[in-house]
């Protein structure tokens, strides 16, 4: 009885000499290439330098649309212009620049946040442009450091980005560059 189930171990092992049915199939070469294909080839690499750049790449979150959190209300100006509008709230005292799908958060006149929105396609990010999709995101930022019922969190050194998800559909709808400190 042990030696017709040695005899069966030995010819079912890979090592029996034979080839796996699975090495048969006609697709299998396909397959392999598809699993083993670099989703950022280097000629994609050379055409869009900025999408080469890997996750060492965000070793901080210095800015987003070109506003950064150390500035004050007339830097935010010199680089935007005149916002379309302007909010400010009595209560808490936050007033909010928008330009366009910019929105600039700012509380005794530094900046605070800053949003943009509703369902962006990219953003940009130390003057980077990333598209807001999940292999960029990983590509860019690796894996979120929190993950919350709206959207993902990446914290870098005292400031996080957040990426907003409608939770029903998954889609990003806004995305938030602020002070992880003052949150």
């Amino acid at each position: 009885m042990i030696h017709a189930m040695l005899l069966l171990l030995g010819l079912l092992s890979p090592f029996a000499g034979g080839t796996p049915a699975v090495a048969e199939l006609p697709d299998q070469n396909s397959v392999r290439l598809a699993l083993w294909q670099n989703p950022f080839p280097a000629d994609a690499a050379e055409k869009k330098g900025e999408m080469a750049r890997s996750v060492e790449s965000f070793e901080s979150f210095e800015s987003m649309g070109s506003i950064t959190l150390y500035d004050d209300f007339k830097s935010v100006l010199a680089k935007k212009g005149e916002p379309d509008s302007v909010e400010k709230d009595p209560y808490t005292g936050y007033t909010e620049c928008h330009y366009g799908n910019l929105t600039v958060g700012l509380y005794e006149d530094l900046v605070y946040y800053v949003h943009t929105g509703p369902y962006p396609k990219k953003v940009s990010l130390n003057g980077i442009s990333i598209p807001l999709q999940k292999v960029w995101l990983r590509h860019f930022f690796g894996e979120p450091d929190f993950v919350a019922e709206d959207g993902d969190v990446y914290v870098r050194g005292h400031a996080a980005l957040k990426i907003y998800k409608d939770p029903s559909s998954g889609k990003i709808t806004g995305v938030d560059l602020f002070d992880d400190a003052a949150s």
